[in-house]
């Protein structure tokens, strides 16, 4: 589809930030600053100290993490304002296991969004599971955002990992809350082509093309729905479609393009779909090179 007029009427009101102090949290703390917030929107910077220290120990942890906290906020407060932006920057420590605790906050503050920072490089059993970012997205259904890198701005070449699932459709909405003006979002596609190497030898070049070809338009077919949606509110986009195994492609994708974003969505009932070690988005979370959006599916209602 061609892109059209851009009309981003949505923005986010209320962001919680978790950090550690780290250089990682740094990059968390930075895209948070370049994120179009709603005007009078509240941010919330956040640490989790241990529930449990000795006496001592705790009240000077206490005083210490307070100063850096505030500098820390005093820092977001300086880009916030430096990018026009009229929201406010409060400070919170929490106590307890750092997942728990920061999830627990977040609900309470009505957070819709929390950033993170990833932190570096592990052997592939430990790089990213059992991470605390992939806890957090595991442990509750808020959209996360995992800073990889400095943010020099705002986001300009966000793209969106599609299939034709609700999750999906949720990950692709809620991707233009975090576009401004003059950025372009692209929703990338991955379809197969059964028993294709198999097949090829005995056909000719056009019958070839058209086999190609009947794959593809089943997967146009499954994900107007998706276009539907985003058509309705008027979300601007570009589709790409490409025969080949989802990881490969949209990881080629991200890199060929430049894009400073990668979204994608995961069930809520599956254990998430990155659980497993060796998953498609467990790939796309650990090996992309630009920051990464999960939003996770609606948790079902009694």
């Amino acid at each position: 589809m061609k892109p059209r007029k851009q009309a981003f009427p949505r923005r986010l009101r209320r962001v919680l930030v978790a950090t550690d102090f780290s250089e990682a949290s740094t990059h968390a703390v930075g895209r948070a600053g370049h994120l179009p917030l709603a005007d009078g929107a509240k941010v919330l910077v956040t640490h989790v100290l241990p529930s449990r220290m000795p006496a001592e120990v705790g009240a000077r942890a206490l005083q210490a993490t307070a100063r850096e906290l505030e500098r820390v906020a005093g820092r977001l407060r300086k880009m916030l304002r430096a990018e026009g932006s009229s929201a406010t920057v409060d400070t919170h420590i929490a106590r307890g296991k750092p997942v728990e605790a920061i999830l627990r906050r977040a609900r309470a503050f009505g957070a819709e969004l929390i950033v993170l920072g990833r932190h570096g490089d592990k052997p592939l059993r430990n790089m990213f599971l059992g991470s605390t970012a992939e806890n957090v997205i595991r442990g509750g259904d808020l959209p996360v955002l995992i800073a990889n890198r400095r943010a020099p701005g705002p986001y300009l070449r966000p793209v969106v990992a599609v299939d034709a699932d609700e999750t999906s459709k949720r990950a692709a909405s809620f991707v233009p809350t975090l576009m401004t003006p003059g950025s372009e979002l692209t929703l990338v596609h991955a379809y197969d082509v059964p028993l294709e190497y198999a097949v090829f030898p005995g056909l000719t070049a056009k019958e070839h093309k058209r086999y190609r070809q009947t794959f593809k338009a089943t997967a146009e077919r499954k994900l107007k729905a998706l276009q539907r949606e985003l058509d309705a509110v008027d979300i601007p986009y570009h589709l790409v479609m490409e025969n080949g195994g989802s990881r490969s492609i949209v990881l080629e994708f991200v890199d060929d393009q430049g894009a400073d974003l990668l979204a994608l969505g995961t069930r809520a009932r599956s254990g998430v779909a990155f659980a497993l070690l060796g998953s498609v988005a467990t790939d796309l979370i650990r090996e992309a090179k630009c920051d990464v959006l999960v939003v996770r599916e609606a948790e079902p209602r009694d």
